[in-house]
């Protein structure tokens, strides 16, 4: 809850307010999360509502070449006491051949009032032909102060029509010092007749570094001519890493997703069927989960 609370408080400069509700076993409501202006609220185990992030966004430097953006992330404990702020600053930058670097760097709060590095990414961005490829560098600092290589991601991502791949590979240094497959994201979209249909597959490597099927997600979003939008999500997982029951993920979840527009706004409503446990084919009743009510600038 804390993660999408995050997500919230993102969102939230374009001047509008996001109030989440959650619902319990007999549908009762109860204020969850509030997001407005770049500051995110949670309710405490008291009931009240306490702060738990503000996040303040600004641009340092944007001309033809590029944007420089900085972003100040100050998180609070449950008791609404300040903690150690974190800073990221992200560096666009567009080259003569079409090319787009992106550099990231995360600063972590220190005692002495200042930031220490703790990440850095460095994103390279390609188009050729109808492929955009995307190479990702993640470094973090070593103890003598410089800077290790331990994560790599490549994205391939083709068009084709109405249809689109993105093909994510993520390479991790091992301990021996050598990068190895360590998960894989296929993604196809096929959008057509007002219906935008998603599969995503993921895979992580399995005990001897073979890649498995780890899980899967189908969606659909249907969009209607007044803005609102239906989206369903069949969410798929393994019995056991790479053995599927039956040769075929099985369905752990459907959701459904929906948002309309309203005077002040939107409303969006997530409502969840899981398999029932005396018939473990069959979904259970749609359940309401959570209700979104955004007022203000929400699209």
């Amino acid at each position: 809850m804390r993660c999408c609370a995050l997500l919230l408080s993102l969102c939230a400069f374009g001047q509008s307010e996001t109030r989440t509700f959650t619902f319990d076993g007999s549908g009762r409501a109860a204020l969850d999360s509030v997001s407005a202006g770049g500051t995110a609220s949670i309710r405490s185990i008291n009931g009240r509502m306490a702060p738990l992030e503000k996040v303040e966004e600004k641009v340092l430097r944007e001309d033809a070449s590029g944007k420089v953006t900085e972003r100040i992330i100050r998180p609070f404990d449950p008791n609404g006491n300040p903690g150690p702020p974190q800073k990221i600053v992200v560096d666009e930058r567009k080259s003569a051949d079409g090319s787009l670097s992106v550099d990231t760097q995360v600063f972590h709060g220190n005692v002495n009032g200042g930031f220490s590095l703790a990440e850095r990414s460095q994103a390279v961005t390609r188009t050729t032909g109808g492929s955009t490829v995307t190479d990702v560098a993640v470094q973090r600092p070593t103890l003598n102060g410089g800077l290790e290589l331990l994560e790599k991601k490549s994205t391939t991502l083709t068009k084709a029509g109405a249809k689109e791949t993105s093909d994510s590979l993520t390479y991790r240094r091992d301990t021996n010092g050598s990068f190895y497959t360590a998960a894989r994201e296929l993604k196809q979209t096929d959008e057509s007749g007002g219906k935008k249909v998603e599969n995503v597959a993921t895979y992580i490597a399995g005990d001897r570094r073979e890649l498995q099927l780890a899980g899967q997600s189908v969606a659909e979003t249907s969009k209607r001519a007044d803005g609102s939008e239906t989206r369903q999500v069949r969410i798929y997982g393994m019995n056991a890493p790479g053995r599927p029951a039956g040769g075929q993920p099985v369905l752990r979840e459907q959701q459904t997703i929906e948002k309309s527009r309203t005077a002040g706004g939107t409303v969006e409503t997530l409502s969840v069927q899981r398999p029932a446990v005396d018939n473990p084919n069959s979904l259970g009743a749609p359940v309401k989960v959570s209700e979104k009510v955004c007022t203000g600038k929400c699209f």
